[in-house]
């Protein structure tokens, strides 16, 4: 066997259709007994394939590691993934967030697609095959599965990380690179819901907002992310607080740090018109109470806990509502203040942050700078960007520049 890939993820199939176009020999290791298992149950099953935008938006959007991935994204852009699958019969949609998902809301779609192609290219996949040594040789290496021993030429490690492990992703890629004497990036768990100090949120569990922005505070540093959001027994959740997450973890991992957030309730009412605009709320509902008049504006049990923190518990009529507590009111719905004191649980993370060193990766071939022929893709490099596709779009593209270069490998040799 030329090319040996272990994972039947996006990274592992990708790689390996891009190895085989080449002429490559390839053989799929996955321990599950099927592909994609957590392709399967990204976009909530309807498989957020990747974002509308160019390279350099791409690059933007997943720093600090964008320019490490620049050569993979040219190697395989958003534009000619959405092309590579609409040849296949999958047309696709753009969200007015910029979300590209198949039109059918499918992820089984996508992963027999992908199945498909690359037994069209001549891959042979084996399923039910948990890698549990890999030794090399001069000209080979010898891989060693519970169930039957492989000799290829080339490797590639498309693992995946240790995010949503139910799925598969235990981590097994960290211990392969640890042989060949890479060094891992601890793992922690991001996209995913994030864990406030103040107990409010759980008052209002389950209630979510379709727009809001969040202002970060960090260690002297300030950055703002937007999205949709629900409220959780404990903190937030949903595509704004994932992103939260994902500027966080590393300072919060420990429970030494925390982050200040400030929620803007109201993202589309600027903060200079906000207090004219609830004068006329108030004039135009005078006799509704306060909660009962921001429903106009905002969920009900949001209004309630508004009136709450700006007029106690006494409930008043809107047009009531005193000018000190009018003024207070806007400065909350523009600023609501929560402070994370971590993140989620890996269990409830979409992806994760960490894994083999960038440092140690050829990022202009995805190959290992310490192992000849060894290559790695997808979430098992630490690598990450923010919630809407551009993950996925990671793993595509850069198991399309692994699956290319270590074709190119095995042919030079």
């Amino acid at each position: 066997m030329d090319v040996c890939i272990i994972g039947a993820g996006p990274a592992g199939l990708m790689a390996a259709i891009y190895a085989a176009r080449s002429g490559a020999q390839v053989c799929i290791l996955e321990r599950n007994s099927s592909a994609g298992r957590k392709l399967l149950l990204t976009g909530g099953g309807r498989c957020n394939l990747t974002h509308a935008g160019d390279i350099e938006d791409f690059v933007r959007a997943c720093q600090p590691y964008g320019h490490s991935l620049k050569r993979a994204f040219y190697t395989l852009p958003p534009r000619d993934l959405v092309e590579f699958f609409a040849q296949r019969g999958l047309a696709t949609t753009t969200e007015s967030d910029g979300c590209i998902f198949p039109c059918t809301g499918r992820a089984p779609q996508v992963c027999r697609i992908l199945v498909d192609e690359a037994k069209k290219q001549g891959v042979v996949l084996r399923y039910g095959r948990r890698v549990i040594c890999i030794a090399k040789a001069p000209a080979a290496f010898d891989v060693q599965t519970e169930k039957e021993r492989f000799l290829c030429k080339c490797l590639v490690a498309a693992t995946g990380g240790v995010s949503w492990p139910k799925t598969g992703s235990t981590g097994d890629g960290y211990a392969l690179a640890k042989t060949f004497g890479h060094t891992i990036r601890q793992p922690v768990g991001i996209l995913c819901p994030v864990v406030c100090l103040e107990p409010w949120p759980g008052t209002l569990q389950g209630v979510s907002l379709e727009q809001v922005s969040i202002r970060i505070r960090l260690e002297g540093k300030t950055s703002t992310v937007s999205g949709a959001l629900v409220f959780t027994e404990d903190g937030i959740g949903g595509p704004a607080a994932f992103d939260v997450s994902r500027v966080v973890a590393d300072e919060v991992r420990c429970g030494t740090s925390s982050a200040a957030l400030e929620l803007d309730l109201c993202p589309n009412r600027p903060q200079a018109t906000l207090d004219a605009e609830l004068l006329r709320l108030c004039a135009e509902h005078p006799k509704k109470e306060l909660s009962g008049a921001l429903a106009f504006w905002l969920p009900r049990h949001i209004g309630g806990l508004l009136q709450q923190m700006v007029c106690g518990q006494e409930a008043i009529p809107a047009g009531q509502l005193r000018k000190e507590h009018r003024r207070r009111l806007a400065g909350l719905l523009k600023a609501m203040p929560l402070t994370v004191v971590r993140c989620g649980d890996l269990e409830k993370a979409t992806v994760t942050r960490g894994g083999v060193c960038r440092g140690e990766i050829n990022f202009k071939t995805m190959g290992s700078r310490l192992c000849e022929g060894l290559y790695f893709a997808g979430e098992v490099i630490d690598a990450d960007g923010p919630c809407g596709g551009y993950n996925l779009q990671i793993a595509f593209s850069t198991g399309a520049l692994a699956g290319l270069h270590a074709a190119e490998y095995v042919h030079a040799k």
